[in-house]
Order: C-alpha cells, then structure tokens, then sequence
C-alpha cells in the first residue's frame, strides 16, 4: 500500500519564504547598461546630438525607468530638444508652400535647399518657441534665397531667386552688383559651393516672375529696418506704381495681419499685460526682429500666423463695438501703431507742384 505524502499548506509555504527572504542577503537589482549610461550626463549628451527629435520620442517611450533619467527634472527636456540634430522638417514645408515659376524650367536654374543637419557650416540653434534643434534653412527667413542660374556670357552676373516668407511666388534677388552699390563687396557665386552663400535675407527683392504688374527693387536691408510702428508698406516711392507694390506685397500681408483696432475700454487683459512691458507705448516692430532675431522654426511659423489671423477677427476694421475712436495696436508687441503721411502721396504732391509750376 502506498503512502501518501502529506502537503504542506500553502500559507506555511509563503511564511517561510519570507522568512527566508529576510534573513537572506539582498540581490542587488541589476539596472539596464543604456540607463547607466544616460546617468552621465556627458555620455547623455553626446548621444543626443546624434539624435533626431523623433528618435529622442521613440527612446522616452521604451520604458519608464529611461524617461525619468533622461529627463530627471522639468528643464530637462528643453534644454537636450537644442542638442537635438534638425528634423528637416522645415525644408519639406518650403517643399510644400514654394512654387518654382516657369522661368526655373526654361533657363539654366538649379535649386540649392537642403537640411544643414550633415553640413557643419550651417548653423543650428534652438527654435525660439518649441526649443527644438532647427537649421539656418529650416528656420523662418524674411527672404529665402534657394534659386541659382548661370550666366550665359562671360561680362554677365548670374542670376538669383527666391522666396518671401512661406509666400509661393518665386521672386528675383538681385546682388548689389546688379544694382551698381557702392557697398557691393565680392560677387555673388553659385551657393553650391561657396561658404559665403546662399544669400538669405540680402540684396534686393523685384517684382514676382509671374506678375505681370510693374514694380521698382526694394532693398531688402532698408525693408529689415522699417519702423513698423510709424510706417506701412502700402507705401511706394513711386505714384506710377500700385499700392502696395507687387514687390512689397507678400511683405505687406503679414505685417498688415498683425493690426487691430481697440478702445480703451474694450483693450483686452493681454494687451494691457502686454503693454505694461513696453518701454514705449508705441510700436517699434521691425521685420528683422520679429522674424531673424527670433530663431523660428518653420512649423512655429505657421503656427504663429495662424493664430494671430484669427485672433480678434472682429477688430480687423474698427472696434467690435462699434465705436470709431479706437487705437490701431500691433498684436506683435501690443504697443500703438501709428503711420506719418505715406511715401507716396509725398511723391504725388510734389508731381502736381511741378505741373502747376
């Protein structure tokens, strides 16, 4: 007959194998080695660089324990999303918004644009909004150079064009050399392979190649400067030209955009908040320190833009109220935008002095 064997309880079992547990010495837990590793802040950095932003999102989503040691505390991420490699992101909008004319395919044109991630000459800092790590080309430029053509004799220039903003019209850049200035420096090259190119943000923009409208070249520089605050770009030195001119309108659009009209007892608490930290109530907005001095990445851009039109939608003509004494305010800077007489009724004047003369 066989004898059975008599099972210990299951409770027992567990009591003793607590008891064991802590009467024994304790195993250190072993920590993954890519953790350790990211507990060193150098290494952590180093190996960031080396990273695009979605692969940064990809190695905080594997586990929990690698989340909180790359970022240990809330200024963490800002500040590896500026040690990131750019995205590209903002070359594939350009891609998107930019229209190359028919000029590009008839003439010998070449495009140079691409991301500055592999090439260390371009320079990369943190977007002004989102802190990630974005390029010269995929940042917000007033003026886009990315269009080179060849001359075709040999005491000719060649040729360069561009873009304003995300507009999509491709617009002629002329050199200083083109325009005969005294301040010309070295003639401009093909930005393929010259360290001094392209030319963003420099020389002088002309009408759009598909306009079919007159215009004069604006030097790009002059219209950087522009008190935005006390001038508009509805203005043309010429009173043959429309206003505004082809040449300025892209320009003219989105500084345009950013004017509302407010009374005082419908001023809203941003705008008052806003205004509290002006040194002067008035608009001093420039271009070049909305859009160069702010390093914005493509995306923010648009972003931006898009909130701003639509921000106040009633207050585009006059006051929602109705009312007709409001002040013209820059949502730019909040402070107060004021225009002298324009440029061109000046022009127009003093053409009808001479006649009457």
């Amino acid at each position: 007959m066989e004898t059975l064997k008599r099972k210990r309880s299951r409770s027992k079992l567990i009591e003793a194998h607590k008891r064991k547990r802590n009467n024994g010495p304790a195993e250190p837990r072993q920590r993954c080695p890519l953790v350790e590793v990211f507990h060193q802040y150098g290494l952590l950095e180093m190996i960031v660089s080396n990273l695009y932003p979605d692969d940064l999102l990809a190695l905080l989503l594997c586990s929990k324990a690698t989340h909180e040691t790359i970022l240990p505390q809330s200024g963490s991420l800002d500040n590896l999303l500026g040690k990131l490699k750019c995205s590209g992101r903002g070359v594939q909008i350009r891609n998107k918004r930019h229209k190359k004319s028919t000029f590009f395919y008839a003439y010998d044109c070449t495009e140079t644009i691409k991301c500055g991630a592999k090439e260390p000459a371009t320079e990369c800092r943190p977007c002004a909004r989102c802190k990630v790590s974005t390029c010269d080309e995929c940042r917000i430029h007033c003026v886009y150079q990315s269009v080179y053509e060849t001359r075709c004799d040999e005491d000719e220039l060649p040729n360069f064009s561009g873009f304003i903003l995300m507009s999509p019209l491709e617009v002629p850049i002329l050199s200083p050399h083109h325009m005969d200035s005294n301040d010309a420096g070295p003639k401009w090259q093909d930005p393929s392979n010259n360290p001094h190119a392209p030319y963003h943000d420099q020389g002088f923009i002309d009408v759009p190649f598909e306009e079919d409208s007159f215009g004069l070249p604006e030097s790009i520089e002059k219209l950087l400067e522009l008190d935005l605050g006390s001038h508009t770009l509805a203005a043309s030195a010429s009173s043959s030209v429309a206003h505004p001119s082809p040449v300025l309108r892209a320009l003219y659009q989105i500084t345009e955009q950013r004017k509302r009209w407010f009374c005082d007892e419908c001023l809203p608490a941003v705008a008052i908040k806003g205004q509290k930290n002006l040194q002067a109530a008035q608009c001093q907005c420039t271009l070049r320190t909305r859009f160069l001095d702010r390093w914005l990445c493509l995306r923010c851009y648009e972003t931006e833009e898009y909130h701003l039109d639509a921000a106040f939608a009633g207050q585009k003509e006059r006051c929602a109220c109705g009312r007709q004494d409001g002040v013209k305010t820059c949502l730019w800077c909040w402070g107060e935008v004021t225009h002298a007489m324009l440029e061109f009724d000046e022009v127009l004047n003093e053409d009808q002095a001479e006649v009457v003369n």
